[in-house]
């Protein structure tokens, strides 16, 4: 049985205001997403979902799905171990399932018109621990009462010893989902990468089209983070690669970077771009721009991630502005306004975006290697707000994290009150890590 408890003060808000509740049993839990439910009108928020993993009793790791209404108490919960009817891949050919073990990683989850959730991820199969010998994307159905309804896998044309992986998925006005992600290509001579892959499916009639878009080359990965759907029906996709940034940084030199990609109804490609960041100085340091999610709003596409550098492997969140149309409005990179006080550079992660009523946008996610006023921890979860140029408010900024372990924050939502609810994992020593939801002013604040 899952639990929640919350530490109790007399001084603390109410639990409707304003909370930090913890979630799972004495074992290792990742979340990945958090969403808002709503009632049967889609206008009234009745709860929370979060989508991640737990390790199972098997020794792998397993999707796991927690229900709460709006005060963090527990409504419902599952896990699920999905088929396993894949080829163990043995140079014996043979297909003795029992060696093979499933590490699952969450993609995001959503509500089913017709009832219950559908999510999207990725499974890891390996023979020997810490060794990843293909990756397959999934696909599942659940009924309201979390119970497994319907589960389904993508793979490269058959051949497993390539990766695939689905990160998104989102539900189209025709009632149909788009689902993104990657899948691995075989190029020949040696030459391997991934490319953009999506799909369009329908839950009676299965896969309508996909397709797949990328650079190909040694190592000119691309993948999709993102997916949206247009009023007018376009789809939008935002993720990470190797597209050389429209920008120019680095006269060209300038690695990894932020693309966009509008397509028509049907799949085929209307309009990309890619844009990166430069760091301002004469140095032409390279930067990666790896994308972890975004947001779509009234103004185009708040884009929030993470910049890493190639010779000294620094990282810093970054937001990113694009148009409706794609086109590149503003963008900063964070190192940490309120926590470097003594004038070094405190590292950051961004890993999840919400919009507040204020238009104000809340980024989070971690500092890596906490270090302000002479305290150093491990990991601590970051808030932070950014005004909608992209810019970093000053003193909108808090960590969140016990003293010691790892932990960082990696989605948020926002509630029709101005609310802002995250979830974060939260490191207890010993190999157990549990689940966070904090619902937070909206300030940013507990008080």
């Amino acid at each position: 049985m899952v639990v929640s408890c919350q530490i109790e003060d007399e001084n603390a808000p109410k639990p409707e205001d304003a909370f930090i509740k913890y979630y799972g049993e004495l074992t290792s839990y990742e979340a990945n997403d958090i969403e808002i439910v709503y009632d049967a009108t889609g206008e009234v928020p009745e709860g929370l979902v979060v989508f991640g993993s737990v390790a199972s009793e098997n020794g792998d790791d397993d999707f796991y799905v927690l229900i709460t209404d709006l005060v963090g108490n527990i409504v419902s919960s599952n896990s699920y171990e999905l088929r396993n009817d894949l080829p163990d891949n043995d140079e014996d050919g043979n297909t003795d399932f029992p060696d093979i073990r499933s590490n699952d990683i969450a993609g995001q989850i959503i509500a089913n018109p017709i009832g219950g959730f559908v999510f999207v991820g990725t499974s890891s199969f390996s023979q020997d621990p810490g060794i990843s010998d293909y990756q397959v994307g999934r696909l599942a159905f659940i009924n309201a009462d979390l119970e497994l309804s319907y589960d389904t896998f993508f793979v490269v044309d058959g051949d497993y010893n390539l990766d695939f992986a689905l990160n998104d998925i989102t539900l189209l006005q025709d009632q149909s989902f788009i689902l993104g992600g990657c899948r691995q290509y075989n190029r020949g001579g040696g030459i391997i990468d991934k490319d953009n892959y999506f799909v369009k499916y329908d839950q009676n009639s299965g896969i309508v089209f996909e397709q797949t878009q990328g650079v190909a080359g040694n190592n000119e990965d691309d993948e999709i983070s993102r997916v949206f759907e247009k009023p007018n029906g376009n789809l939008v996709f935002v993720g990470t690669s190797s597209t050389p940034s429209q920008r120019g940084e680095n006269g060209g030199n300038n690695g990894a970077n932020v693309f966009y990609l509008e397509t028509d109804p049907n799949g085929t490609p209307l309009n990309s771009a890619a844009y990166g960041f430069d760091d301002g100085t004469s140095n032409n340091i390279v930067y990666n721009e790896l994308v972890n999610n975004a947001i779509y709003t009234t103004s185009g596409f708040s884009i929030v991630g993470t910049s890493s550098t190639t010779t000294t492997n620094q990282k810093f969140a970054f937001v990113m502005n694009l148009s409706n149309n794609g086109i590149f409005l503003s963008g900063n990179s964070h190192d940490s306004s309120a926590y470097n006080t003594e004038n070094s550079v405190l590292q950051t992660i961004g890993e999840g975006i919400t919009q507040g009523l204020d238009n104000e946008l809340v980024v989070v996610g971690q500092y890596p290697a906490f270090s302000s006023g002479g305290l150093s921890r491990g990991g601590e979860g970051m808030f932070v707000k950014f005004d909608q140029g992209g810019t970093p408010v000053e003193g909108e900024e808090s960590s969140f994290g016990l003293s010691d372990g790892n932990d960082n924050i990696v989605d948020a939502v926002t509630l029709p009150d101005g609310k802002i609810v995250m979830v974060s994992n939260v490191d207890f020593g010993a190999g157990v890590k549990l689940i966070s939801i904090i619902k937070l002013n909206p300030d940013g604040s507990l008080d």
